[in-house]
């Protein structure tokens, strides 16, 4: 093992790999920093050009500008309210109200600091796992996932505890919207209204985008301030962004706890991507001691899902590489990248190319370190946006929401359907239902139904029985009542 770790540094250090992470990372970053656009998009766009690389640079590019991707788009979370990609919408809930305080920096600095030692921990355990991890794997199927899936809208009502019933409600409208298209599992379209577009259902860039984007775009447009409130700007300097990173080692419980649910999230394969991020700000705020001022500018509300989705990354390339099955989406494009480079990932690929499995994690480690250094740099020019006004600052992000979302999937439709998740949008916000509790609805809500069919076909009601299911239950409910005890200990005594 000690040899494939010291062949696998040998491996990383080549001058072309590092060529190679150098040129991808800017790309990365402006993918990111532009809305709508993912590491999907990233990876679409930069695998032809790796047609004829040797195949561990030409990973090496693609890994590299995937992980700045994340970086980008949680800059834009925190400065303009708007998610860089669907998993950075769980930062705007903090990061955007620190940036109105002219806290900006402070946000900023605690969200890369995060990332980058996030990432370090998904790829540690990507390196430590690899060998091991196969049987583990292998015995999550589906009831497993579906018991996850459900938790993760269990925990719908701890984002929401200010109003959990309508949390809950949000929660179900996102299942429900998820339920349009193709059946996951017999393929029978459902409520498609004879439109050809309907047939895939809605999808989720334009639903992120319509959710977040547009309402605080109207507020900018309406109000013609600037982000920041007068009076509220503290001095930008690169310390104030020190300060934030800093801060990370101040909450380390938080920090180790949401790495470890983002790692195991993306070790599931199916589960999604934009699970982990949320999940992971759910418990930071279920185990908080004013769990009430979340989503009022709380720094463990940015650390949390920052610190979860870069390191549910190094945990998605565990089944991607030792199973051939991708942990998610992204994975699932890198495999065809696998392939094209003349790569089968799976048991196989471990036994005969351990050492390139751990240069990945190296260069994903690597990635997400440069890239968040290279945000520490660019963070205080950054910042200045705050101070744009809002009748030149809108117009500009709504040009930038519709190219972003236009160019996902090359389809007018989404750009429609933007406004039209914008009208809901500003309606949820206007009565206080929670638009994040909907987002993560509508994520889970395939995962939750094609887990569910699949087990009931497989194994009948008694798929609830299974070990691990019941342990997955068991930490669920622990988790939910936790914060209750007191109350329960109270009845439970008075009974």
């Amino acid at each position: 093992m000690l040899d494939a770790f010291l062949s696998a540094g040998g491996l990383v250090f080549q001058p072309a790999v590092l060529l190679a992470m150098a040129l991808a990372l800017p790309i990365g970053i402006v993918v990111g920093l532009l809305p709508g656009l993912s590491g999907i998009t990233a990876l679409a766009f930069l695998i032809p050009f790796t047609f004829g690389m040797d195949p561990l640079v030409g990973l090496a590019f693609l890994l590299a500008s995937y992980a700045a991707v994340s970086q980008g788009g949680s800059i834009t979370a925190i400065v303009l309210g708007v998610p860089g990609e669907v998993p950075n919408a769980a930062t705007v809930i903090d990061g955007y109200p620190l940036a109105k305080q002219g806290r900006a920096g402070y946000a900023i600095g605690g969200a890369l600091m995060a990332s980058a030692l996030g990432g370090l921990f998904g790829c540690v355990v990507l390196a430590v796992l690899l060998p091991v991890m196969q049987p583990v794997i292998l015995s999550f199927a589906s009831p497993e996932n579906f018991f996850l899936s459900l938790a993760g809208v269990a925990f719908i009502a701890v984002l929401s505890a200010s109003a959990p019933v309508r949390g809950l409600i949000a929660g179900a409208l996102g299942i429900f919207l998820s339920l349009f298209g193709y059946d996951p599992v017999d393929g029978v379209p459902r409520f498609w209204m004879g439109s050809d577009y309907m047939l895939d259902g809605f999808r989720l860039v334009p639903l992120a985008m319509g959710l977040f984007a547009i309402p605080e775009i109207l507020a900018l447009m309406s109000s013609g301030k600037s982000i920041a409130q007068p009076g509220r700007l503290e001095p930008i300097s690169f310390g104030q962004v020190v300060e934030g990173g800093l801060a990370v080692f101040k909450h380390l419980g938080i920090f180790f706890r949401s790495s470890a649910i983002g790692t195991v999230i993306g070790i599931m394969p199916g589960v999604g991507g934009a699970t982990a991020p949320f999940v992971a700000y759910a418990a930071a705020r279920q185990t908080a001691k004013n769990p009430e001022t979340f989503g009022q500018g709380r720094i463990e509300g940015v650390i949390a899902p920052e610190a979860s989705s870069n390191a549910k990354e190094g945990g998605a390339l565990v089944p991607t590489l030792a199973l051939g099955i991708p942990g998610s989406s992204s994975m699932a494009m890198l495999l065809g990248a696998f392939l094209i480079l003349g790569l089968q990932p799976g048991p196989e690929f471990l036994k005969k190319h351990m050492d390139i499995a751990i240069a990945l994690a190296w260069i994903c480690a690597l990635a997400n370190v440069a890239s968040s250094a290279l945000m520490f740099l660019l963070s205080k020019a950054l910042i200045y946006i705050t101070r744009v006004p809002g009748h030149v600052l809108a117009p500009i992000l709504l040009a930038l929401v519709v190219i972003g979302t236009y160019s996902a999937d090359n389809n007018v439709n989404d750009v429609w359907f933007i406004f039209i998740f914008g009208a809901l949008g500003v309606a949820m916000e206007r009565l206080n239902y929670n638009r994040p509790a909907l987002l993560l609805g509508f994520v889970l809500g395939e995962t939750i139904e094609r887990n569910f069919q699949i087990s009931m076909k497989a194994y009948g009601p008694a798929f609830v029985l299974r070990p691990i299911s019941i342990a997955i239950i068991v930490l669920a409910l622990a988790f939910l009542l936790w914060p209750n005890r007191r109350r329960l200990t109270l009845l439970w005594r008075r009974a």
